[in-house]
């Protein structure tokens, strides 16, 4: 395995560049929720000088906890209060959201968020063949695989039966 040179240059927020490179469990587009928030401090390159931001603490389908947090600037907030109709952030919790790397001509990449829709899971398809085999080889439950498919009753039996 390869050594990525950010590996030790790592900084206190989750950066596009971040989501690219794939360090610590990242990828470049994954579905999270978020799991708290706080106030942090950080640094103001343009007035050079010590600023206090909201953090946002995420969380992946399956519950584990990203890494460090995402600051929240004025383009995330509005997709959230769009998304959930609330100004406020408590009520952003546990919403799911798609957590990607947008392209920027003056960042190289910035953290974005857009939304979730579950996929319809049907029969015979290659997404019910994973799913199936993740139900008998890797002890899926369908209640996990709910977070991320609409699945009906009929395909519910179909995944279950062996």
């Amino acid at each position: 395995e390869k050594t990525h040179w950010k590996k030790n240059n790592d900084s206190n927020f989750i950066s596009g560049e971040d989501l690219i490179s794939g360090l610590k469990g990242l990828k470049a587009e994954m579905i999270v929720s978020i799991d708290g928030f706080n106030d942090a401090e950080s640094f103001d390159q343009k007035n050079q000088s010590k600023i206090v931001v909201s953090a946002l603490y995420l969380k992946d389908l399956n519950g584990n906890k990203l890494y460090k947090p995402v600051i929240l600037n004025k383009t995330n907030a509005k997709f959230f209060v769009k998304e959930t109709g609330s100004d406020f952030i408590d009520d952003w919790v546990n919403v799911p959201v798609i957590l990607y790397a947008q392209a920027d001509k003056r960042h190289g990449h910035v953290v974005r968020f857009k939304k979730f829709s579950k996929i319809d899971l049907f029969p015979n398809t290659p997404d019910f063949d994973k799913c199936k085999l993740a139900i008998e080889k890797s002890g899926f439950t369908i209640e996990k695989l709910k977070l991320r498919y609409n699945i009906s009753t009929e395909t519910e039996k179909l995944l279950t039966t062996k």
